[in-house]
């Protein structure tokens, strides 16, 4: 049996590292910019359609929005019955908008009074329903 010199060695590694990427797309930041642009507007196109597909069918498409929308309501729910948590999002209120001291229980209140809605969360327990 014969030993591979270092060069060969190496040879051999590169083709295995190369021959994995054979078939594989092509990342968007090696792309041309004008290509580049193009799939994006593609991409953009398909996750439009997905989410008007989910909208139709009474599904909301898990997208940035959506799920910000939907910590705000867990939020809003545990100030509107003081649950667990209630303190450290009252604090996090505090460090979103500094100086304005009274705020967080200017939000619990709102909570607590149904003045302040859930957009996508509906819970029988705070009696919170969206508009």
């Amino acid at each position: 049996m014969r030993t591979m010199t270092q060069d060969e060695a190496v040879l051999r590694l590169y083709e295995s590292l190369t021959a994995g990427k054979a078939g594989k797309p092509e990342a968007v930041r090696d792309m041309e910019p004008e290509a580049g642009r193009a799939y994006m507007r593609d991409a953009k196109a398909r996750s439009r359609e997905r989410q008007r597909q989910a909208s139709e069918a009474g599904r909301t498409e898990p997208t940035a929005a959506a799920v910000r929308d939907a910590l705000a309501d867990a939020a809003l729910m545990i100030l509107a019955v003081d649950g667990p948590g209630a303190a450290q999002v009252r604090n996090a209120l505090l460090l979103a908008f500094p100086g304005k001291t009274g705020l967080p229980m200017k939000v619990t209140q709102r909570a607590r009074s149904g003045a302040l809605k859930p957009k996508l969360l509906t819970s029988p327990a705070t009696g919170l329903k969206s508009s």
